[in-house]
């Protein structure tokens, strides 16, 4: 087979496949992407570690695994049965919800990302919106109940105390606790602070055209130079055996092993 024609014929299968593959995108439905992302403090349990003293001081943990355990909590089932719940006007059940949030760490960073697609730009901005707000409403939450407890012990620790003892040190540093934990029941701890908002995005996230593309063609080329080599190597084999037969047919003599 002459080159020119070898180089054709890997050509026109390469734009065949890659015109597939773009064909194929083309019919694909679109899905836009939004994100959010969450910043964490250096606080686990900040209405304990108010509290102050060695029992309820943090205990060291590598930051990557800490943030690992944040996104845990963040990619929990419980916030896209939350989301659900909150914005029915989405159409999402849980399960939906679930499955179409990405949550994940951002490396060597306190910062979780929430990644949310949708039908369209405005949907996906607003279930990311969402989700973020719904968890950081459930960590609040937990903050709340947790000060509430804790500023029961303590009011009850005081109200125990013997009456020299309650304008002394001791009933001093009680009601200093009480009250700082009825600010953070009130306003909270500020953990996660959210260090950017969802945006709509009108760039499609899926499907990837120029990825299929590009992954088509290079299966083309490959597809293209396979079949001009078995093309060639055939052509050889048929070649030498007619060879073979021809010198056979003039009786020539076969060499005996």
């Amino acid at each position: 087979m002459p080159t020119v024609v070898r180089v054709v014929l890997v050509l026109l299968l390469t734009g065949l496949a890659g015109g597939a593959a773009l064909a194929y995108s083309d019919t694909q439905p679109k899905e836009y992407a939004s994100s959010m992302r969450l910043g964490f403090g250096r606080q686990f349990s900040p209405e304990l570690q108010i509290l102050g003293g060695p029992a309820f001081g943090e205990s060291q943990v590598d930051p990557n695994i800490r943030m690992q355990t944040e996104a845990a909590a963040v990619g929990s089932f419980d916030v896209a049965t939350a989301t659900a719940k909150a914005a029915p006007d989405l159409g999402y059940t849980p399960g939906a919800v679930s499955s179409r949030v990405t949550v994940g760490p951002i490396r060597d960073t306190l910062t979780v990302g929430i990644t949310a697609r949708a039908s369209t730009p405005q949907k996906a901005a607003r279930l990311a919106s969402v989700y973020g707000q719904q968890f950081i409403a459930m960590r609040r939450a937990r903050e709340r109940a947790r000060a509430t407890e804790a500023q029961r012990v303590l009011k009850a620790r005081l109200a125990h105390l013997p009456r020299q003892e309650v304008r002394a040190p001791q009933g001093n540093g009680l009601r200093d606790q009480i009250n700082t934990l009825e600010v953070l029941r009130h306003i909270g701890s500020g953990i996660p602070d959210i260090l950017e908002h969802p945006r709509v995005t009108f760039a499609a996230a899926s499907p990837d055209t120029l990825k299929n593309v590009l992954f088509g063609v290079l299966f083309g080329l490959v597809v293209g130079i396979g079949l001009v080599a078995l093309r060639s190597e055939t052509r050889t084999r048929a070649t030498a055996a007619a060879r073979r037969a021809s010198g056979l047919d003039r009786g020539e003599r076969v060499p005996q092993r």
